[in-house]
């Protein structure tokens, strides 16, 4: 068992909160949230029940995949997958079941406020966070030849996806209250650290014939070292009606994206310091490989460079309408590459330069076109921009109930994003929460998400308050409400400063020493002024 765990903790890490509360309360924060931890939830709510915060430190972080956990490696461990008569028997068909025309999928997604950056005054804010999100999904082809074998004549799905982002993502909100509700506005500054994406182009496969394999896959793969970008939030939340219930809306990173592999200030100090980058701008990579008749004979008999061949190199990916169309025997000196025009059909090139053969027309009509021996000019030359990547938009709306006599607050929340990027949904989510504050400075918060791939994520969380002073903490499960269930883990932590104003009945031991010298002194200073008079 304690094998499983390891497992399950070191495989994997998406974004579905982020902080503590909102973990806790399952999502369902639209309405809830205040301070600097409204910025990318609701702008709207940052003076909402608070005079100003500071975060002191703050993390969350998401474990996922789409198959592994603690049940079901402990039914595969030893199990026997033939005969259904063993004591021990785990249906094949049962791995096919549960990843349905996918891979093995493993998620990681972090969230790190950056300490002291984080902060709010009345109806500013303004805020710093360090994002992390990564995702792999391995061939399914994996799969079936581990379990099912090769079956003859069967082409296997070699389609090998991966994505990778860190950024830093800063914001300055602004808050204004009106009698009935408030609206919010958050403008962001999108600061690209590195990006990676591998892309699968054409068919990707591996084929058993009767007699040999066989296959091919051609994969683009992204590098982005530096990236800049915007996004605007939008946020209304009404004030607490008598009957205590509240509604809010917001729309999260609107109009946004990153173009990376830009003269960002990051680029140029990381240039500065002497740091070389392995891609210039508009540079790809692009990756080949290619088995033919692989068998007994052949791998005795051939060269290697006969049976398996690979490429990798440089590329610069342009729009086919973007190559130069010319007559040759009119130009005293050629381009790079060209399309003759007696012959549109195929693209030239100089084989000094280029390498034809390395030329790739891809699916969508773009070129793949060779670059270790293009200048920079030549770059230049083409239309080809520094690729963009859209940011994740998120639409919500929520609403919560305050039962003041009971101490209690039930929200729920309406979401879904308007992509799907990094490892977002355009479907819809609802989630249900509740916060108990019967003891006021140990709150009590539980909540659930239904929808989506994970189709249930359920938190539960707590704190403490030592007067202005306030800590929260949460965890909660991917897919199951049992941990050997689920199939990954969301961790929060929250430390920050709060500044309404102190509750007598809820004050700390320490709040009510400070009060007592704060009088003690106002009382000496009182008597010794009567005495000078």
């Amino acid at each position: 068992m304690k094998k499983a765990y390891l497992i399950l903790f070191s495989i994997v890490l998406m974004q579905h909160s982020q902080d503590a509360r909102m973990l806790g309360l399952g999502g369902a924060y639209t309405t809830l949230s205040n301070g600097y931890r409204a910025v990318g939830i609701n702008p709207a709510n940052i003076n909402i029940g608070t005079k100003g915060t500071v975060n002191a430190f703050s993390s969350y972080s998401s474990f996922s995949n789409n198959f592994f956990n603690i049940n079901r490696y402990n039914d595969l461990n030893g199990s026997h997958m033939d005969n259904p008569l063993a004591p021990s028997y785990y249906p094949k068909q049962n791995i096919k079941n549960t990843l349905g025309d996918q891979g093995v999928r493993f998620n990681t997604n972090s969230v790190l406020a950056i300490p002291g950056l984080n902060f709010s005054k009345d109806n500013y804010a303004f805020t710093s966070n360090l994002i992390f999100y990564g995702d792999v999904e391995f061939p399914e082809a994996f799969v079936d030849i581990m379990f099912f074998g090769n079956e003859v004549g069967e082409d296997l799905n070699m389609s090998f996806d991966q994505n990778m982002l860190s950024s830093i993502e800063t914001a300055f909100t602004y808050s204004q209250k009106f009698p009935d509700v408030s609206i919010g506005l958050s403008l962001k500054y999108l600061q690209g650290i590195y990006y990676s994406n591998m892309e699968s182009f054409g068919d990707s496969y591996f084929r058993t014939d009767a007699d040999a394999f066989s296959g091919s896959g051609n994969y683009l793969i992204k590098q982005g070292l530096g990236g800049s970008g915007f996004a605007i939030d939008f946020g209304a939340t009404t004030t607490e009606f008598d009957n205590g219930m509240r509604f809010g809306v917001s729309l999260i990173n609107a109009f946004s994206s990153m173009t990376w592999n830009k003269d960002t200030p990051l680029r140029k100090t990381l240039q500065s310091i002497g740091v070389e980058f392995p891609v210039r701008e508009k540079e790809y990579f692009f990756f080949r490989y290619g088995v033919n008749d692989l068998n007994i004979e052949t791998l005795m008999n051939s060269a290697e460079s006969d049976i398996f061949n690979t490429e990798n190199y440089k590329v610069c990916v342009i729009d086919f309408s973007d190559i130069p169309i010319i007559n040759p025997s009119e130009i005293d000196e050629l381009p790079p590459f060209y399309i003759d025009e007696s012959d549109i059909d195929n693209i030239q090139s100089d084989d000094n330069v280029i390498n034809p053969n390395q030329i790739v027309i891809l699916d969508d009509g773009r070129v793949a076109i060779p670059t270790d021996n293009l200048s920079d000019s030549d770059l230049n030359f083409f239309k080809s921009r520094p690729f963009k990547t859209d940011y994740p938009i998120f639409l919500r709306f929520g609403m919560s109930k305050n039962f003041s006599d009971e101490d209690i607050v039930i929200a729920t929340d309406i979401m879904t994003s308007l992509n799907d990027m990094f490892g977002n949904e355009e479907k819809w989510k609802l989630a249900v929460g509740a916060e108990i504050n019967k003891i006021p400075k140990i709150p009590v918060r539980f909540g659930m998400t239904f929808g989506g791939k994970d189709r249930l994520r359920f938190g539960l969380g707590s704190g403490y308050s030592f007067g202005k002073v306030k800590i929260d903490v949460a965890f909660g499960y991917i897919g199951s409400f049992k941990m050997a269930n689920t199939r990954g883990l969301d961790l929060g932590l929250n430390v920050f400063y709060d500044y309404k104003k102190s509750d007598e009945a809820n004050s700390t031991f320490i709040d009510k020493i400070k009060q007592y010298l704060v009088g003690f002194l106002s009382k000496k200073d009182k008597i010794e002024l009567e005495v000078a008079e």
